[in-house]
């Protein structure tokens, strides 16, 4: 693999490359602190502290275990966080949380804000500075100092995020913490953006229902203007067109605007990127005139998913040549033209094959120059199957494709038959009299070996999807209802064709609108883990994860237990790389009264998130604040998040509760949350195993703590039933005197002046 160093990209004569800095001064690799999911195939490990922040600007540090690729717009996801403020993610999502090292940070009704690493940011080897970008960039840096809100007006895949944050890390004190903005709001409120010191801000709107600004908000930018001014911070607001036009005029003073109306060259960010993934090999490809030509007008989104593409097109095509023992020019002469066609994105035969049959019956040149025939609506379902299976028995494309036929008919099941009778006297001539399924797959440029059945090109399925997903509006609806049909019924992971080609179509059109439809499609369907798994993969992804986990959390509200169930599910799949945003949902599915039923799964996830020692210390704290915050029954999220952390051993010891040996943060009184669970054993009987299994422990000075505890949790009037039922509970173990559990609770309780004269009745030791 060439060095990224070894190739520099071709700019223009205006255009210059992401600053470099100073060659004496050591630097990290490209990339370093990159997020979790930018980590495959490596443990999961805690983010280092940037150096900047520890007082140690130029210190050396160490190199990551292999290379990795973070561009900006990866860094933004909400990723694995520090245990110091691994609490501050899980506190309090509906009134304020307090960062527990410094200030309050305002955060009601949901607004998350994520760090984002400076040192990751300026080390960006994908990133291009070019000239499109200049005058917006110089404009926003000479306002920022005496303006600490700007409103920053771009269209969406214009990359705005990425020119923020690279603005903010460049121009902003290295004291300052870099963070992105996520609001889950019905309308902007001022009431609910971030005011903590030192801290830049960056908040998208995009959503044209949620995120219209009002007038009442832009008044109150100026006030929070000044505010921000006062603790040495910023934030910067993205709006796109069609927000920003009902407000245009009307900024108060204050408040700066920069607009950013053009994006970097696709062929300059694709260079890059090739750069920066250390694929120098492939720059010819992108080079080439007619590779240029066709992603001229494509935004940096598409160029790079043009990287993507040609470092899986080219892993491919090495494999085959090393099993067909290709030559060199061989190899040149399949790859280059498969490299044109995806710049050309199939256009010409898509728009042949799903033009007009009658208008050009006898087809015309296509991309390779061969003839390309019109389809028939039967082949155009064809070849959406095989598109998202990309191969696979013919039979099982053959019948999805029918599946597709039935469901755009307006078929409401999904064979469209009611019995099997019926089919039986279906009229099977008009099928025999057809073009043979063989010849229908090499009409639509596939071919069938040994039953299975594959595209000729790589990578024109994805094409074919991305063609008809933009050509056909008004079937949206009905594609993703078919996408899901064709999911598996269970065990659905990011690797099942329905879930892979849902997120690609999504993510590559940056399309959410259509997240919320996966849900209900998948309901009527029964197949929920299809939308499990979408919504997960959602909410990794740097484009649609913004609006997957306000989804998440709005369903985590609702009262059918369909929907808490999926939620519950994608947050479980999201705790080891997005733990924050995860348990926010999980507790309020917790605290949903309509949650109730769920209680088992939600107590699972928490064990899950209890037993990851990166976590569990954060979690504690963030149980502590939920009960601070909770009545005095508690709240059944702080109910369960307890009897979760009863259930970790103290690392190395043999089965030793860390409740009792471990660092329980201080704020976490045991007893008062214990006592909570006793009084309510019909919600919670989990904590008498749990109990049980701490005096199981052969420990005579744990077995003391264990009945301090409890005789401290008994005393608080937690109910007859419930004393009763402990006391039968403990009295099968005996502590170092001999003397059972059980009695010695009893004798415990009749000493109480307050309890001593509750009729118990009689325990023998």
């Amino acid at each position: 693999m060439n060095k990224a160093e070894a190739v520099g990209p071709v700019p223009g004569t205006d255009d210059v490359l992401a600053s470099r800095p100073d060659p004496e001064v050591p630097r990290p690799e490209p990339g370093y602190d990159p997020p979790a999911h930018a980590q495959a195939g490596r443990e999961p490990h805690l983010r280092p502290p940037d150096q900047h922040r520890v007082g140690r600007p130029h210190a050396v540090l160490p190199a990551p275990q292999a290379k990795p690729y973070a561009p900006i717009a990866a860094l933004t996801l909400p990723g694995q966080p520090s245990i110091a403020s691994v609490a501050n993610l899980f506190s309090n999502p509906s009134g304020p949380m307090y960062f527990h090292q410094r200030l309050e940070v305002r955060t009601t009704d949901l607004l998350e804000t994520f760090p984002v690493s400076r040192m990751g940011i300026v080390s960006d080897a994908s990133y291009v500075d070019p000239r499109e970008w200049r005058e917006a960039r110089q404009h926003a840096a000479k306002t920022l100092p005496e303006t600490p809100v700007v409103l920053l007006v771009s269209p969406r895949q214009h990359g705005v995020t990425t020119f923020s944050l690279r603005m903010l890390a460049e121009e902003t004190d290295e004291a300052v913490d870099l963070h992105v903005v996520e609001a889950n709001w019905d309308r902007p409120l001022i009431s609910k953006l971030p005011a903590q010191e030192k801290c830049a801000y960056v908040l998208d709107l995009q959503d044209p229902q949620r995120d219209r600004i009002d007038k009442a908000f832009l008044t109150g930018l100026q006030k929070h203007a000044e505010t921000l001014s006062g603790i040495g911070s910023c934030l910067v607001i993205t709006l796109t067109p069609e927000l920003w036009a009902p407000i245009a005029g009307q900024v108060p003073d204050g408040v700066a605007v920069v607009r950013l109306s053009a994006h970097p060259r696709a062929h300059l960010v694709a260079r890059q990127h090739l750069i920066a993934r250390g694929q120098a090999t492939l720059l010819g490809y992108v080079d080439d005139p007619a590779v240029k030509s066709g992603i001229a007008d494509w935004t940096p989104v598409r160029a790079v998913w043009l990287v993507e593409e040609m470092i899986a097109l080219a892993a491919a095509d090495a494999r085959n040549s090393a099993e067909e023992g290709t030559t060199g020019e061989e190899r040149e002469s399949r790859l280059r033209p498969a490299v044109r066609e995806l710049a050309k994105g199939w256009g010409t035969d898509l728009a042949i094959r799903f033009g007009d049959v009658g208008a050009n019956g006898e087809g015309a040149p296509g991309t390779s120059l061969e003839r390309v025939r019109p389809l028939s609506f039967e082949d155009r379902c064809l070849s959406l199957a095989l598109a998202v299976r990309r191969s696979g028995p013919a039979a099982r494309i053959h019948a999805d494709a029918g599946r597709l036929a039935e469901i755009l008919a307006g078929a409401s099941g999904l064979n469209g038959k009611k019995g099997a009778e019926d089919k039986e006297t279906v009229d099977l001539r008009e099928v025999l009299s057809g073009v043979g399924l063989r010849t229908r797959f090499n009409s639509i440029g596939a071919d069938v070996r040994y039953g299975q059945a594959r595209f000729t090109s790589v990578n024109y399925g994805d094409s074919l999807l991305n063609y008809v997903w933009d050509q056909y509006h008004p079937l949206h609806k009905r594609l993703i209802r078919w996408m899901v049909a064709c999911g598996a019924d269970s065990g659905v992971t990011a690797d099942d064709p329905a879930v892979r080609t849902i997120l690609g179509v999504l993510a590559y059109h940056q399309d959410d609108s259509q997240l919320a439809e996966v849900r209900d499609q998948a309901a009527s369907l029964g197949k929920t883990p299809v939308a499990t798994a979408v919504m997960a993969g959602a909410a990794r992804d740097e484009h649609l994860g913004r609006r997957a986990r306000q989804l998440l959390y709005v369903w985590a509200g609702h009262s059918t237990e369909e929907t808490l169930r999926l939620v519950v599910a994608a947050c479980r799949e999201l705790i080891t790389d997005q733990p924050g945003p995860a348990v926010t949902r999980l507790r309020r599915v917790a605290d949903n009264p309509a949650g109730r039923a769920l209680d088992s799964v939600v107590l699972d996830a928490f064990k899950a998130v209890a037993a990851d020692q990166r976590l569990t210390h954060g979690f504690a704290k963030a149980v502590a604040e939920w009960h601070a915050q909770s009545a005095e029954a508690g709240s059944p999220a702080a109910n369960l998040g307890t009897l979760a952390l009863m259930s970790v051993n103290e690392p190395g010891t043999q089965g030793h509760p860390w409740l009792l040996t471990g660092d329980r943060p201080i704020a976490l009184s045991l007893a008062p949350a214990l006592r909570r669970l006793l009084t309510d054993l019909d919600r919670y009987p989990g904590v008498l195993d749990e109990i049980t299994r701490w005096l199981g422990v052969n420990s005579g000075a744990l077995h003391e703590r264990v009945m301090d505890v409890v005789q401290e949790a008994a005393s608080g009037r937690v109910g007859i039933t419930a004393i009763i039922t402990l006391i039968e509970s403990l009295n099968e173990f005996r502590g170092p005197d001999g003397r059972g559990a059980g009695a010695r609770l009893q004798h415990d309780i009749d000493t109480d002046p307050d309890l001593g004269g509750i009729p118990l009745g009689a325990y023998t030791a």
